[in-house]
């Protein structure tokens, strides 16, 4: 890997931002929206920001360790996402809950809207779940969070804006033995993706382009549910979770990332 601008430092995470939360019960409120006064054409959404488990589940059965995996969370993606609101002074909507519990970036007919099995760890609190839990879920966490998701968009669209969503991701290093490029761009259409993966590559290098994943064949619940009805221009980001976790890489990575996505807005 290869990174030829130099770290901005910390001080772009530092800047005061309100932040909404909200749900159906207001005990657990199923997202966040940070920065939600954000003025830029631009919604970022982060589905895989938290490993939490709402009380009463006894965290699905899972050890902290395993709370702790890419299984249960995109590492470092909720604290990019958060930097790049900042950056780009743009609303972000973030969910509270592990994607273990329920994945909100999944239809609710996929296996893994629940999945039971996750990258070869079993999942207890998972198996056999019944239709009404099943149920559950969705109202806790999933409606909840997709209506958040889509007032923030509506009220772009309101303003006169067509603004450009993108959900950001992080992911490990490899996968089956295969190493992963610092930084990806999903899409279903080649723009604005060219242009983001165009700015990327004068920083960064390699540059995944619609791969390790192909977003013309899978992009994801949140972009088919939110952006595509509407005709509006998206992506998703992945950066490498190790990435994220070496000391200043978030604040690093928001700036490279930041900067992409901005010449595409």
């Amino acid at each position: 890997m290869q990174i030829r601008a130099r770290s901005p430092g910390g001080a772009v995470l530092s800047a005061p931002a309100s932040v909404v939360l909200a749900g159906a019960d207001p005990h657990w409120p199923a997202g966040e929206v940070f920065n939600p006064a954000g003025a830029a054409p631009l919604v970022l959404v982060c589905e895989h920001a938290s490993n939490r488990i709402p009380p009463g589940y006894a965290d699905l059965g899972c050890s902290p360790r395993e709370l702790a995996r890419h299984i249960a969370v995109d590492i470092g993606a909720a604290e990019l996402t958060r930097g790049l609101a900042l950056h780009l002074d743009a609303p972000a909507v973030l969910c509270t809950t592990s994607r273990l519990f329920v994945d909100c970036n999944r239809a609710p007919f996929e296996a893994d809207w629940i999945a039971p099995v996750s990258d070869g760890t079993a999942i207890p609190g998972n198996a056999g779940l019944s239709a009404d839990g099943r149920h559950a879920r969705a109202a806790l966490v999933f409606e909840p969070f997709h209506a958040l998701v889509g007032e923030t968009v509506a009220a772009k669209r309101r303003a006169g804006i067509a603004p450009l969503l993108v959900a950001v991701h992080s992911y490990a290093a490899s996968l089956d033995g295969v190493a992963r490029p610092p930084v990806a761009v999903i899409w279903d259409r080649p723009e604005p993706a060219a242009q983001v993966v165009a700015a990327l590559r004068r920083e960064v290098a390699p540059v995944g382009d619609n791969a390790p994943y192909d977003g013309r064949r899978l992009h994801g619940y949140t972009v088919e549910r939110h952006a595509r009805p509407f005709g509006l221009r998206r992506l998703a980001i992945e950066v490498r979770q190790d990435l994220l976790g070496e000391d200043g890489g978030v604040a690093a990575w928001t700036r490279i990332v930041g900067d992409a996505i901005g010449c595409a807005l």
